[in-house]
């Protein structure tokens, strides 16, 4: 599952789609995702980018998509290979690329945006030649668009214009802005036809529109604005014949659209993706993610997987980022930057209440039937009924904890490179002699087999240890190929492989049985990867700072 569109409130946002109408795309951060219409998780990502990436246009060939950035670089790249392979990368302008538009014979683009000697050009796809400049405007230019039959026409709007677009069949030219009029011109001359808006007022928009998008047949408009509605217009009759209502709240402003064959869809300054049918006033179906990096990832026993991070879940939510989740049965419980520990009801996807308080910045969390154990920065914390009920100083601060599925062992990863081992005896906490110290880093992640026989230790110099829970001994020692901090790690359901991911944006599945047999995959997610949680003994999945959930199928040789 992939994030959604970043936005930024009073901005339009630009989305795309190829010719057959299968897929749509968008720009999210350095990458550009590329979604199915049917069914929005599968989801393939471009990485090409150096800088942000703002916008991204499929070629009308379908063979290539052209995608700029805040550098205002074009890359161009081929979407019919897996590798995507770059064809070529224009340098446009100096600043960021708002907008892109094709040609109907995939040869020539038009790029746009907020340059400091130019903001727009027109090139070819393969050399990167001017094959024009775009001149008159004194601002930065919002959008583009191309007409596609000839004599080809190319419009761009600045300034207080969201969005211009030619009609599929080339007989017009529509116009969109924060006066939130709607205009109609001829496609060919370019003169004004009328102003749908004034025809319509008392059914037009009330707030700014930011998007507009042509039916296939281009006798209707699709609007999206921010008084939180999306209209379709019809251009025969010159009526607004459905209006599509979202929540009152600002989340709901419409900054994006596009209308592809029979798919239409209306993007949310939530980031939230709109589907719609002209036949319902509400949306048919609404795909949620996140826009923020991911910092915590658990499974619960119905394999429902959640994650955390600065955006989700409503109710009783976090204030502030989501530290880690834990989860046993169908219980998920939370904890936040904010210093609160939160309890998920699986059965709504919601928090619920009460909130406990921990008094300090939690690191981990471990839970139980019946119990929630918490390290924080300072102890660590027994919580029953909804409230502390017993706690324990630890003398270097925890960075990860765990508790042992099989018995009331408890493992706490510290700072000073030692790994604490308590008990619970009657809701009191005690620290038993061992303490596991062949780490040469601090303890970042923690982990128990299943079957509890094994206890695995990550650190923060890529090193993991895995330790016999009967005799405190070192059982594995050599899995030792992350280059930076393990972020989180994972036991397979049959207790005989582990799942690692890093900072250095690597995953690793290690083989019990066969300590030296690994299975790499490099480069899994952009920045970091966050999170890792076994399915079942064949399938992984992970999240990452790069707001991904991906899911893996592994060949164990």
């Amino acid at each position: 599952m992939s994030f959604t569109r970043t936005t930024t409130r009073g901005e339009a946002i630009q989305l795309g789609s190829d010719p057959k109408g299968e897929n749509f795309l968008y720009a999210n951060g350095k990458t550009v995702i590329i979604r199915n219409f049917a069914n929005p998780t599968i989801a393939t990502e471009y990485t090409g980018h150096s800088a942000h990436a703002t916008v991204a246009r499929y070629s009308p060939s379908g063979y290539y998509v052209a995608s700029g950035d805040i550098h205002g670089n074009v890359r161009i790249w081929d979407v019919t290979q897996e590798e995507n392979i770059l064809k070529n990368e224009v340098k446009v302008i100096s600043g960021k690329i708002s907008d892109i538009a094709w040609d109907s014979e995939s040869k020539r683009l038009i790029a746009v945006g907020s340059g400091k000697e130019r903001y727009g050009r027109a090139f070819l796809f393969d050399t990167g030649s001017s094959v024009g400049e775009i001149s008159g405007h004194t601002k930065p230019i919002n959008s583009v668009s191309i007409r596609q039959q000839r004599p080809f026409r190319a419009a761009t709007a600045s300034d207080d214009f969201s969005g211009v677009k030619f009609s599929p069949d080339g007989e017009r030219l529509v116009s969109v802005g924060s006066d939130k009029k709607v205009f109609l011109y001829d496609g060919k001359t370019g003169s004004k036809v009328l102003c749908l808006s004034d025809i319509v007022a008392d059914d037009s928009h009330k707030g700014t529109i930011f998007a507009v998008s042509w039916s296939p047949d281009s006798k209707q408009l699709l609007t999206s604005s921010g008084d939180k509605t999306a209209k379709i217009w019809d251009i025969e009759s010159q009526k607004v014949v459905q209006t599509f209502c979202f929540s009152d709240t600002i989340d709901d402003q419409q900054v994006g659209n596009i209308w592809q064959g029979e798919n239409i869809i209306s993007l949310s300054l939530s980031g939230d993706i709109n589907y719609l049918d002209t036949k319902s006033p509400s949306p048919v179906k609404v795909v949620k993610g996140h826009q923020k990096a991911i910092t915590a990832f658990t499974r619960s026993e119905d394999s429902t997987l959640f994650t955390g991070s600065y955006d989700g879940l409503g109710g009783n939510s976090h204030t502030n980022s989501v530290t880690q989740l834990s989860s046993q049965g169908n219980k998920v419980v939370s904890v936040g930057m904010d210093d609160t520990v939160r309890m998920i009801d699986v059965d709504v996807k919601s928090f619920s209440t009460p909130v406990v308080p921990t008094g300090a910045l939690p690191k981990g969390v471990a839970v139980t039937e019946n119990k929630i154990i918490i390290a924080t920065i300072n102890d660590i914390q027994l919580i029953s009924n909804d409230k502390c009920i017993s706690n324990i100083k630890v003398s270097s601060p925890p960075g990860a904890i765990a508790i042992n599925p099989t018995s009331t062992e408890i493992a706490v990863g510290c700072e000073d490179q030692k790994v604490r081992i308590y008990k619970l005896n009657e809701d009191k906490f005690e620290e038993q002699g061992d303490k596991l110290s062949s780490g040469r880093g601090a303890i970042t992640a923690i982990a128990y087999s299943p079957n509890g026989s094994l206890l695995a230790v990550g650190d923060s110099q890529g090193k993991i240890y895995v330790y016999d829970t009967g005799s405190k001994e070192v059982k594995i020692s050599e899995w030792c190929f992350h280059t930076a901090r393990i972020y989180s790690i994972a036991w397979s359901p049959d207790s005989l492989h582990l799942v690692s991911g890093s900072l250095d944006t690597n995953i690793y599945v290690w083989s019990v049985e066969k300590p030296s047999s690994r299975i790499a995959i490099k480069g899994a997610h952009q920045v970091s990867v966050s999170g890792v949680t076994f399915l079942d003994n064949n399938t992984v999945s992970s999240v990452g700072q790069d707001a991904c959930l991906k899911t893996w199928a592994l060949q164990h040789p």
